[in-house]
């Protein structure tokens, strides 16, 4: 699976490495940059990547103002990526998925990118289900209503009627 990814920062330097970090990882496609909140709010709507390293301090909208401008879709994952530890608990509360310092380490990036695989590979697995159930509902309702949710990787858990 392709991760389609967006970074966004005013600073040009910081975009490149930012991509420079990102090239040992093949699933990581670099779809677009932006070097401002209301670019970005623009490319995520249109794009609509799976990720988003995204600067929190940015002339016009900082990274608080872009996560706030999308949320009328389906936002993508995003990571915090800044030069000031204090932003990390608003980063959090902004359902950021992690938080990393500049310059980026090597290491905690790996960690993330394994993060957002996780959470990708999630998102799809609960989509198929959702999917499955849809089709099935169609097609065959009383197998249906044997379904009694997911387990925790949201494989779907049948129910037997006989116990119900």
């Amino acid at each position: 699976m392709t991760i389609k990814t967006i970074i966004v920062d005013d600073e040009k330097l910081a975009i490149q490495g930012l991509q420079l970090r990102l090239e040992p990882f093949e699933d990581v496609e670099i779809i677009d940059t932006c070097s401002n909140g209301r670019e970005a709010i623009r490319k995520i709507k249109t794009l609509r990547p799976d990720l988003v390293f995204l600067d929190i301090q940015m002339p016009g909208f900082d990274g608080f103002g872009v996560v706030q401008g999308v949320m009328d879709i389906e936002p993508p994952l995003f990571v915090f990526v800044t030069a000031f530890q204090e932003h990390a608990i608003r980063a959090f509360q902004a359902n950021a998925l992690h938080y990393l310092m500049k310059p980026v380490d090597e290491d905690k990036l790996a960690d993330v990118i394994e993060r957002v695989r996780q959470r990708l590979a999630e998102k799809k697995s609960t989509e198929e289900a959702e999917k499955l159930k849809s089709v099935l509902s169609e097609v065959a309702p009383e197998a249906a209503e044997t379904l009694a949710g997911e387990d925790a990787d949201g494989t779907p858990i049948l129910r037997d009627p006989a116990y119900q």
